[in-house]
């Protein structure tokens, strides 16, 4: 990322968490600013939550279903709008090519004076709610998140920019810090979003028990899979982020009598930003017992529990 001029620090705003959702229950944030200047990748911790050349703060929604539930996007800051877009429909990249300079699908800009721009990225279609020039206060509402755009997932695209180039929230204006040692405390957060915003090097952001190997692709577990029968198979998934090889990975999965019915312990082959992973096993001869199964997701990296989920599904 380009370095730019420290504005004078009277001037450098605050911005809020641009999303009404809650970090780790609704919502994760899935990548970060990507501060390797080659082709390699690095977020402001020195990890690889980010990908070669993103400009701004990902901020991701678990299922389609969440999409259409709606969340919103606000203003981080007081502003003017500068730009918008609207009418790119939510259709996956995968499924759809996307041209003309419609990376951002619908979009929103905004001018907080000074040098100091957000856009607000891959809105949902039809949810566009401000014009160009309208002013705008921290927390009203822009739009809605979406999967608009070059877009895999729904989430929110977050670019802070500061006399055109991008910034890092959780750094700022301040040079990175080295490795090892702790960004400002608040970056370009306020303080209230900066106490919300805690790194985490992995997260699961969803899964399930399913009868069938369900798609990778979020577009294409909607609705998401489930139980089947008695007869099906029984399959523990998730999908996960910041998974790296070597990392250690346990499927759990336990029957109604308590007793466990399926466990696997591998070791993370290749891993990535997104990571999709599923264990489970075929129903015995006689049928797997009506009632409640739960399922349980332990990742982990060098014996230290980085990431960890819990599911239940209804067998009848």
């Amino acid at each position: 990322m380009a370095a730019v001029q420290a504005p004078a620090a009277k001037a450098v705003p605050a911005f809020a968490f641009p999303v009404e959702c809650t970090i780790g229950k609704t919502c994760l944030i899935q990548k970060l600013v990507d501060h390797d200047p080659g082709p390699g990748r690095r977020d402001y911790r020195c990890g690889l939550l980010t990908t070669n050349g993103h400009d701004g703060t990902d901020i991701r929604l678990r299922t389609m279903a969440d999409m259409r539930t709606g969340f919103a996007v606000v203003a981080a800051a007081d502003g003017t709008v500068l730009r918008t877009r609207d009418g790119e429909p939510d259709v996956s990249v995968d499924k759809r090519a996307v041209s003309d300079g419609r990376d951002a699908g619908n979009a929103v800009v905004l001018d907080h004076g000074g040098g100091w721009q957000t856009q607000y990225s891959h809105l949902r279609q039809g949810a566009v709610a401000v014009i160009p020039g309208q002013r705008v206060m921290a927390g009203e509402r822009l739009g809605m998140v979406g999967m608009s755009g070059n877009s895999e997932f729904p989430h929110l695209h977050f670019t802070i920019r500061y006399n055109g180039e991008a910034l890092d929230p959780f750094v700022g204006t301040a040079p990175l810090p080295p490795c090892g040692v702790a960004a400002p405390a608040a970056g370009l957060w306020t303080s209230a979003t900066a106490q919300m915003l805690h790194y985490q090097p992995a997260a699961v952001i969803t899964g399930g028990l399913a009868s069938a190997i369900p798609a990778k692709a979020v577009a294409e577990r909607d609705p998401p899979p489930g139980l089947e029968g008695r007869e099906e198979p029984l399959i523990l998934w998730v999908d996960a982020i910041g998974a790296r090889p070597g990392d250690s990975q346990t499927f759990s999965i336990t029957g109604p009598n308590g007793q466990i019915v399926h466990t696997q312990q591998t070791v993370v082959a290749d891993g990535g930003l997104s990571w999709f992973a599923y264990s489970g096993k075929r129903a015995p001869a006689t049928g797997w017992p009506g009632g409640h199964y739960s399922g349980r997701y332990d990742l982990k990296r060098d014996d230290v529990m980085i990431a960890q989920f819990e599911t239940r599904g209804l067998i009848k």
